[in-house]
């Protein structure tokens, strides 16, 4: 009798976790990455011909509203659905006060194509349209993102599917999620920091209270050589990333440093 309680009641738990995630996931993903969908501005680009609209806008993230880019108001982009062997254009129209690019991650297509501006191509002035144009010769899951400064910090970036010709993903159901960091610090101000001291955001450095510690437990020689070869490669054994969690998540709190 008692576990046929505790099965009811892990039931009703398992339940009532799962409706509550349901519900989270459909206040913040975007349509294309809710399995019930969400009436909301969130798009899936399909066909021959996609308009895309790059901007910036005020939108809510997490409990503060930010300023990112935007592809056709929303960030991340839409999610573009192309297929193999058909015949791709994109219309890529610039709104923002510099210039703007798109990257196709991953795609096969001709150089001027690539979307990277100084190689084969000039990019996206201000006010003006690019018109990609390129065969798809391959399927699969990719990207899209910005290659002009460091506009994909700003949110400048979406998902891209490619179905297979013969249209069988291999699966019943398919769920699109993209991730991605986002901070409310000037990505420019970020990499400002980071070239002035490239251990900048590295807030659990080495102490001589580390070192002291170090020598009780491996002695002074085997120490000071564990020392000198990390300062040969100039680095810190806590340097993990040049930019930790805290930049990218503190203020999503509604917290100030």
């Amino acid at each position: 009798m008692k576990n046929s309680i505790d099965n009811g009641r892990r039931r009703f738990v398992l339940a009532a976790l799962t409706s509550s995630a349901a519900a989270a996931l459909t206040n913040v993903s975007p349509l294309w990455a809710a399995p019930v969908g969400r009436h909301f501005k969130d798009q899936v680009l399909t066909g021959d011909i996609k308009n895309l609209n790059v901007s910036k806008a005020q939108l809510p993230i997490g409990s503060n509203m930010g300023s990112p880019i935007t592809i056709n108001g929303q960030m991340p982009g839409p999610l573009i659905r192309l297929k193999e062997g058909q015949r791709a254009h994109l219309n890529v129209t610039n709104h923002l006060n510099q210039d703007t690019s798109i990257h196709w991650h991953g795609i096969i297509l001709p150089p001027d194509m690539d979307g990277v501006p100084g190689v084969s191509f000039a990019g996206i002035k201000p006010g003006e349209t690019f018109k990609y144009a390129f065969d798809v010769e391959q399927n699969g899951t990719y990207w899209y993102h910005s290659h002009s400064g460091l506009q994909e910090q700003l949110g400048h970036l979406g998902p891209l599917v490619i179905d297979p010709a013969n249209g069988d993903i291999g699966a019943d159901r398919e769920h699109t999620i993209i991730l991605s960091d986002w901070t409310f610090s000037d990505p420019h101000e970020v990499m400002r920091k980071l070239k002035v001291a490239e251990g900048y955001y590295n807030y659990q450095k080495r102490t001589i209270f580390d070192t002291l510690e170090d020598v009780k437990k491996k002695g002074f020689a085997d120490t000071w050589e564990e020392r000198a070869m990390w300062g040969a490669m100039r680095m810190s054994p806590r340097d993990i990333a040049d930019v930790t969690g805290s930049t990218y998540t503190y203020l999503m709190n509604g917290r100030t440093p």
